[in-house]
């Protein structure tokens, strides 16, 4: 059988499918500057759409990470033990005053710190010239005597021999007294502002600057050798319990800490260059997550969490599965 007629019509068939412009010739150029022209128009068109669109998604996510609830802003990878999380947190403001970091014991206690000896002895001289501590006896008298009786004792005595000078007065007339010494003065001024809370809160108005101190200070007694982390514990852990017991959330006990500062101070809070306004100023920053307190500590240890005297960490409070993460630094 002769199939040469339909091979040639096959071969006729498969090259009339090519195009009809020679390679090179002024067609093909032609052709080839159109396709580049509407290449260049539909990149164009999609810069012009997609990279807008991009860039809202970008602010748009930015936006909702700023303004994100302040409870999802936590440290999730910290390394200490709940209880020691809990300790830092009551103690926040000094904490967040002396340039500490949350993730390490009293914000300074981490692998190799204890051979920093310039930290060691500021913190030793702190002890002994704000506590009269230089030593185990001194640190733990100092402590238990803050988490049973503490300021919150002198406060009382103190308040109950006001309420007898200013017996019946109300709030604007506690002003107006305050006025006399000082016109500025408001709700904030030391009599008022201390007065009104003796009178809701009794002296326990002052109970969260003493268990907020004993849980900070405690463990600077530990970090420069004078008391044991057994000992420690059993200090912290009392005081955080008796808070626990009389506060509700982390909002009471703070503000009960900055009282107990003022009240110490002897100061208005409405006077913007005193110790607790800038104090405020640090909680504040620290409620809301602001520079350098990114992770708000309220939100990443909750104020009923349960706390144990048992060791479950190393010496530095560091828990097991963190160990490999923190290494011994040098110190010169």
């Amino acid at each position: 059988m002769d199939f040469k007629g339909d091979l040639h019509c096959i071969k006729i068939r498969r090259y009339s499918i090519y195009p009809r412009y020679k390679r090179g010739s002024v067609g093909f150029r032609k052709g080839l500057e159109k396709m580049k022209y509407v290449l260049e128009v539909v990149m164009l068109m999609i810069l012009i759409i997609v990279v807008p669109v991009i860039f809202c998604l970008i602010l748009r996510a930015v936006v909702i990470h700023i303004q994100r609830p302040r409870e999802q802003r936590r440290d999730t990878y910290t390394p200490l033990s709940p209880t020691l999380q809990w300790m830092n947190t009551a103690g926040s403001i000094l904490l967040a005053n002396n340039n500490g970091n949350f993730r390490y014991m009293a914000g300074v206690y981490f692998p190799g710190s204890e051979n920093d000896q310039r930290s060691v002895e500021g913190i030793k001289t702190t002890l002994w010239e704000y506590w009269g501590i230089q030593g185990h006896e001194s640190a733990m008298d100092e402590m238990t005597h803050l988490v049973r009786s503490g300021m919150r004792v002198q406060y009382g005595s103190e308040m109950r021999k006001l309420e007898v000078l200013y017996h019946g007065c109300s709030e604007e007339e506690l002003i107006a007294a305050a006025q006399k010494e000082n016109p500025k003065a408001d709700e904030d001024s030391f009599l008022p502002k201390m007065l009104m809370a003796y009178r809701r809160y009794g002296e326990n108005a002052l109970l969260g600057w003493d268990m907020g101190r004993a849980a900070y200070i405690t463990q600077w007694c530990y970090f420069v050798g004078y008391i044991s982390m057994e000992e420690m514990l059993d200090i912290v852990v009392d005081a955080g319990k008796i808070a626990q017991e009389y506060f509700q959330n982390w909002e009471e006990m703070m503000e009960s800490y900055l009282l107990g500062g003022q009240y110490w101070m002897r100061e208005d809070a409405s006077d913007p260059k005193s110790m607790t306004a800038e104090r405020w100023k640090i909680y504040e920053a620290l409620w809301k997550g602001e520079k350098p307190y990114k992770n708000i500590p309220y939100t990443t240890i909750a104020f009923d969490t349960p706390l144990s005297k048992e060791i479950i960490t190393n010496k530095y409070g560091i828990m097991p599965e963190y160990e490999q993460y923190y290494k011994t630094k040098d110190f010169v």
